[in-house]
C-alpha cells in the first residue's frame, strides 16, 4: 500500500472520525482525528489487519499558545506492511487532557510521562502518571512555550 493509498483508506473509513487527513509534504499519512475518537480510531488502526499499526514510534507534542492548543503528535508503524503514518489530536492548553495510549500499547507509558512532565498533558487513565525528568515538586512545564525559569532550586534529597 502507497503512503497514497493508505492516506485514502484512512479517509475512507475513518472519516467521521477526522478533522483532516492528507498527506504531508514529505508524502506521509497523516491523520487529525477529533478528541472524542482519539483512542477509537488508535484502537482500530491497530487492530484492523488491514492497517496493523502494531508499533507506536513515538509520542509527543507541539505547544500553540496562540490558538490555545496542545497538540499531540503519534507516529505509528506497521511491521507487517511496514508503513508508517502520523495521528495528531488537540486538546485544550489550559486543561490540558487526553485519555492515555497504554492500553494499546506499552510503549505509550513512557512517551505519557514525558508529554505530562515537559507540557502538563494529563493522560486520563494511564497507570503511573508521574514526572519522569523534573523534580516531583516541579510546578512547570519546561517545554511550554511560556516557560521562564524562576530560578528554582530543588529540595535536597
Amino acid at each position: 500500500m502507497t503512503n497514497g493509498d493508505l492516506q485514502a483508506s484512512v479517509q475512507r473509513d475513518f472519516g467521521p472520525f477526522l478533522a483532516s487527513c492528507a498527506l504531508s509534504a514529505q508524502g506521509e499519512a497523516v491523520a487529525v482525528v477529533k478528541a472524542e475518537s482519539y483512542v477509537e480510531l488508535m484502537k482500530s488502526l491497530k487492530d484492523r489487519p488491514e492497517y496493523a499499526f502494531d508499533h507506536l514510534s513515538c509520542l509527543t507534542a507541539v505547544d500553540m499558545p496562540p490558538a490555545s492548543k496542545i497538540l499531540l503528535v503519534c507516529h505509528l508503524w506497521s511491521y507487517r506492511y511496514k508503513h508508517q503514518m502520523t495521528v495528531k489530536t488537540e486538546t485544550d492548553r489550559t486543561a490540558p487532557k487526553a485519555p492515555t495510549l497504554t492500553g494499546l500499547w506499552q510503549g505509550a507509558n513512557w512517551f505519557e510521562r514525558e508529554v505530562f512532565d515537559l507540557y502538563g498533558v494529563v493522560f486520563e487513565g494511564h497507570p503511573d502518571l508521574r514526572r519522569l525528568m523534573m523534580p516531583d515538586d516541579y510546578k512547570k512545564h519546561p517545554l511550554r512555550k511560556d516557560f521562564t525559569d524562576d530560578g528554582y532550586i530543588p529540595k535536597p534529597n
